[in-house]
This record gives C-alpha cells, structure tokens and sequence, in this order.
C-alpha cells in the first residue's frame, strides 16, 4: 500500500507530462475497441443481410450450382427434396439471371420467382420497406429492388419486359406491370432484385416444378450446422430425380466476406500494435526522467532502509498504472462509441450503396459491444507500460543511497 501511495503521488506531481504519456495508449485502445466493434457489427451485417433475404438459416441447391452469387443458371433448376420430417419451415425459390428493358433502357438483374407463403415463413418481411403492394395472383406484375428502380428511372405502375432463358435454353421475354418497389435492407437485393410470383415465373422460365434454391428456418434454439448434417445423414437431401442437393449455413454462404473481416481484425491489432509501441517509448521516457528526477529521494528511502526491490516495485508500479489508467479511458470511450452505434447505427450513403451492389451488405451497420477486446486492450496497456518501466527501475534500484543523497 506504501508502495502504491508513492506511485499514484509521484503520477500527478507533473500531470502535464502524465497526460501526454497518456494519449497514444488512450487513442490505441480506443481505436482497438471501436474498430474490433465495427468490424464485429459487420459480422452482423452480413450474416443479417443474408441471413433475412437469400439464405434462411440453411440454404440448400442442386448438385454442382454455382455458388459465386453472380451467375444463377435457370437451366440447372431441379424437383426440390421434399422434407418430410423437417420440423422447420422451407422456401422453395428459382432464381435466374434475367434482362429488365424499358423503353430502350436495359439492366441485367437477378430473378426472384417466390411461393408467397412460404418464403414470408422463412424471410419475414417486417423490416422490409414497400412501396405499392405485392404482385397479386394470377396477374402479370412484378416487384424491383428499389435501387435498381431508381437507376432505371422506372416506378410503380410503369411496364416493363423481363427478359430470360427457359429451362430448355429457349429465350422468352413478357411484359409486366411494377406494382412494388422493395428495399430489404441488403445491397445485392436492393440493386438486382426483380421478384415474380412462382406461377408468374412458371410461365416466363418453363419450370415444370423445378427450382434452384430451398431456405429452411430453423429457429433460434437449434445450430444450424448440427441440423444441416442431420438432414444429410437422414437421406433429406436427395430430390425425387435422384439428386442430392448440397446445403450451406448462413455463416458459410458469407464465408468470404467474414474472412475479409478477419483480415480487418489483424490490420486494427497490428496499427495498435504500432500505437503501443509509440506509447511504451513514451512511457519508458517518462518513468526514467521521473527516476533521474528523484535521485535524491530515492537515496533517501534506501538510506531510511527501503529495499532495492522495494524502489524496483515503485517504478513498476507508476508504468502499470499509468498504463492501466489510460487503457481505461481509451477502453470508455471506445465502449462509448461502440454502445452508441450499437443502438443508433452507422447509415451508409446511398452512393456507397449503389457502388456495392454485387455485396450482400445493409445500408445501416451496427457496431457489436463485446467485452473481450476491452478486457484485452485493458490487460495490454498495463503489460506494454510495465514492460517500459523494467529498464528505468532497475536504474533506480542500482544507485548508490551514499551517492544519490548528496546529488543535485
């Protein structure tokens, strides 16, 4: 306690030099926590994005379908497996790359073809911003992705030809009425998006009940992982023309950009890294001007009988919690931010949205608060200034009491 009354008096005696110590760790582990919960909040965009709009909890597709989410070959659509004792709700979809053309103007887009019932179990729509209404049975009519409604210039009411392949390779083009703009909150849809009803789609593609994709909803109290290979060990995944049908999870259809992200996380630890670094300099240079300060005081609590180890601890204990106290302002005021865009959201600009329309990312990202890299930044900042403060105290352990009370 003696030793710890000595470290936190000798930390204030020039507070100027104490705060300017300070800064770089404060900024380092302030940017470690906000970036970390940016980077989490991304995460949870994509997994959100996809997870609400294409793939369910688990997204199953024919053998062999390509998995780049830019090409969707209608003539690959298969009968679907049945799911016969599958707890959860299923969306049975065929999607395909289609031509939308209005008065000359062209834009290639991704088609929807939709079982209305079904695909609200699995994507419920209440987050989902439409303006008109849904296509209606039986009627040609059509909904586009918002975005993809503005770059054409075209609204509810306007007609429009869709233009696409059938399952036999045949080109077929109908003509539709826009009854809806839908934005879902993820870029790729919001861009590309041009939704049919399945009969509608049955008629322009000659699906004959073949489909690309199935999403299930599983709900939340399942892994989606655990019931994936439940389902493939079960035989569920063979289609009644005898083919098995592959199944990915959410986490493994945004793969890509989760291992982007990951790569985010190793360039915010090694700009910290960096910061840290900077900072233990400065901590260094602190402690051993406060040591070359003292010298006759620290020649007097060795000549009153202080041990040399005793002097040691002090040094060590002014870097620890010098460290520790700013690590602790940068982790409150990275928390702060972090809990703010947690609930607030970080809206993205309409022009950066339209310029990431092949991703699949929503227009607002919400930081994630996670206590581990607080915790981390924390244990960091103490560990990096008492590491700094190990050359000044063994300088101040070594003088000599005789010599160190008669200096200036």
């Amino acid at each position: 306690m003696f030793i710890l009354t000595l470290a936190l008096r000798n930390l204030f005696r020039n507070t100027r030099r104490t705060v300017i110590t300070s800064g770089a760790v404060v900024f380092g582990v302030a940017f470690q926590v906000l970036g970390w919960g940016l980077v989490d909040g991304l995460d949870d965009n994509f997994l959100r994005a996809v997870a609400t709009t294409t793939t369910g909890d688990i997204l199953i597709r024919p053998p062999d379908f390509p998995t780049d989410g830019l090409s969707y070959p209608v003539e690959e659509a298969s009968i679907p497996p049945a799911f016969a004792d599958f707890s959860g709700e299923s969306a049975p979809r065929a999607l395909f790359t289609a031509r939308v053309v209005h008065h000359g103007d062209a834009a290639r887009g991704m088609g929807v073809a939709y079982e209305p019932d079904a695909d609200y179990t699995v994507f419920p729509r209440e987050r989902w911003r439409v303006t008109g209404v849904w296509p209606d049975s039986g009627k040609a009519e059509v909904a586009l992705g918002d975005a993809m409604a503005r770059m054409m210039g075209v609204g509810v009411g306007d007609q429009v030809t869709v233009q696409a392949r059938t399952v036999e390779g045949a080109q077929n083009a109908m003509s539709y009425a826009i009854t809806a703009l839908i934005h879902t909150d993820n870029g790729q849809m919001d861009n590309s998006a041009i939704w049919l009803r399945m009969e509608i789609a049955e008629e322009l593609l000659q699906l004959k009940g073949r489909r690309t994709h199935v999403s299930l909803r599983i709900g939340g109290l399942q892994d989606a992982g655990t019931v994936r290979d439940e389902l493939v060990a079960a035989g569920a995944l063979t289609a009644p023309d005898g083919q098995v049908w592959s199944a990915t999870t959410t986490r493994e259809e945004a793969a890509d950009m989760l291992a982007i992200n990951d790569i985010r996380r190793r360039a915010i630890l090694l700009l910290v890294g960096v910061i840290m670094a900077i900072a233990a300099t400065g901590i260094a240079n602190t402690v051993i001007m406060a040591a070359y300060e003292r010298v006759r005081e620290i020649g007097t609590l060795l000549a009153l009988g202080m041990k040399r180890r005793d002097v040691s601890a002090l040094f060590l204990v002014e870097g620890a919690l010098l460290g520790f106290g700013a690590g602790l302002a940068g982790a409150v005021l990275g928390s702060f931010a972090v809990l703010y865009w947690q609930s607030n959201g970080i809206v993205l600009s309409e022009d950066l949205m339209k310029s990431q329309s092949a991703l699949p990312v929503s227009a607002v990202i919400y930081t994630h608060f996670n206590w581990a890299p607080v915790l981390g930044s924390l244990t960091f900042s103490a560990v990096i200034a008492t590491l700094a403060s190990v050359q000044p105290a063994r300088f101040a352990a070594r003088l000599n009491p005789a010599d160190a009370v008669r200096a200036d």
